[in-house]
């Protein structure tokens, strides 16, 4: 049977949304891995940054995007905030549990 994978979540996040982002995943979540976006193509995976570093980058348009993964509600998560032109970002979210379980067969 061919696979199905979760469904991917879309948003446009305006400025102030995005800081409320920032703020629950500090104080809801725990981030395992803030990972900086500098090139269209590249992910540098050995290095992590904090939260506040990723939004303060994402603020001053020092990265092209980043990705947050945590864990929240005993699942884990992965977020990639892709800056937009009015200070927001677009978000692409995905829980990584349903991924790894709709690929287990």
């Amino acid at each position: 049977s061919p696979l199905k994978l979760p469904a991917l979540q879309q948003a446009a996040l305006d400025p102030a949304t995005l800081e409320q982002l920032f703020a629950d995943l500090a104080a809801c979540t725990h981030v395992l891995a803030v990972v900086p976006r500098y090139a269209a193509r590249t992910m540098v995976i050995e290095q992590t940054i904090s939260l506040l570093d990723a939004q303060a980058a994402l603020r001053s348009g020092a990265l092209r995007g980043v990705q947050i993964r945590y864990r929240y509600d005993s699942r884990e998560w992965n977020d990639t905030l892709l800056p937009t032109s009015d200070g927001g970002a677009r978000l692409v979210r995905i829980c990584t549990d349903d991924v790894l379980a709709s690929t287990a067969h």
